[in-house]
């Protein structure tokens, strides 16, 4: 994982409100990234820096390609303001959700919207290496127009034999033909595409209703859910621990009372809460980005005391040896002091 600036070189749409961007790297150097992985980009948007994480969908070896739909916010401003020439700063490659962790004789991967990008890595990965492993790739839209890569899914399947498609639009508009699947994804239906879900290596990505109803598809199949693999890059959430005023200490047990020092600053939190919500309680920020330890922008370090760290793959060994954690996933169990690593 590296810090690097990333120059936009190209941009097209893929429908009607997703665009794929390419960027070349300005600075740093690129580090080798598996198929899945991801980037946190810095955006300069008009209201201050604000920091996503998008799944690159370029193959290793290509261009760092990255595919965008406008949800508002940060994603607007991309496809408003990043055109050639704009440059960002990023941090990675970072995560764990790619195949080249999971080899398997056959897999399954199932998508729900912008959850393709990581799909066609993987796929891409697979074209590109030769490899003949049977896969079913699924992917759902709200429409057979908002589709994403189909002419490209079109040519890999005719390259990769064992590869079989299935698209599910949840509806087709009135006086439009459309022959293939459609609605909602079911036990029943995805019993129809892939019969043996349940012995497949499987990966999902879309939003977060969409995993839970695959996942528990996949369960009640009889799946090994150390087989099923998910991966969600929402905008960050807002905190949820509990509010614990310095005022009210004397009704909390002394051994639930955490002293946080972050920047110099004194905070009181409560053992368990999440160091990113007892940080952002106390009206100082943290940037983030994926909120679930992966994409690794949340990185801080601790000079006195320490942390309980759930991290995902967005911090390495070496950073861990050094002090460095990841605010988003680490839990107050002592005093500790903490200040800001160095981040773009």
């Amino acid at each position: 994982m590296g810090e690097l600036r990333l120059v936009c070189k190209g941009r097209h749409n893929e429908t009607a409100d997703v665009i794929t961007f390419q960027f070349d790297v300005e600075e740093g150097v690129l580090g080798a990234h598996r198929p899945g992985q991801a980037f946190t980009l810095q955006l300069p948007c008009p209201g201050g820096p604000e920091y996503r994480t998008f799944t690159i969908a370029s193959d290793p070896g290509s261009e760092i390609e990255i595919t965008v739909k406008n949800q508002g916010g940060a994603t607007r401003w991309m496809h408003e303001f990043l055109h050639p020439g704009t440059s960002v700063r990023a941090l990675g490659p970072v995560g764990n959700f790619s195949i080249a962790h999971h080899f398997a004789p056959k897999y399954a991967l199932i998508s729900g919207g912008s959850g393709a990008t990581p799909m066609m890595s993987m796929l891409r990965w697979l074209a590109k290496r030769g490899e003949t492993v049977d896969v079913v790739y699924i992917h759902a839209s709200r429409t057979p127009a908002d589709i994403l890569f189909e002419l490209e899914l079109k040519k890999l399947d005719c390259e990769m034999s064992n590869l079989r498609l299935a698209y599910i639009p949840t509806t087709v508009p009135l006086g439009q033909s459309w022959t293939g699947y459609s609605g909602h994804i079911d036990r029943k239906l995805m019993s129809l595409i892939v019969p043996d879900l349940a012995s497949r290596e499987t990966f999902c990505c879309g939003p977060a209703g969409f995993m839970d109803a695959v996942e528990k598809i996949f369960v009640a199949e009889g799946g090994n859910p150390n087989s099923f693999h998910t991966e969600d890059f929402g905008p960050p959430r807002t905190a949820q621990a509990e509010v614990v005023p310095t005022e009210a200490l004397n009704i909390i047990a002394s051994s639930d009372a955490i002293q946080l020092t972050f920047e110099n600053k004194e905070i009181i939190a409560k053992r368990g809460d999440l160091l990113l919500d007892a940080v952002k309680k106390a009206g100082m920020i943290i940037p983030t980005g994926c909120t679930q330890g992966v994409c690794g922008t949340c990185r801080v370090k601790v000079t006195a005391g320490d942390v309980k760290m759930n991290a995902q793959g967005g911090i390495s060994a070496k950073e861990e040896r050094e002090g460095y954690r990841l605010a988003c996933c680490s839990r107050l169990i002592e005093d500790v002091v903490v200040k800001k690593a160095t981040f773009l």
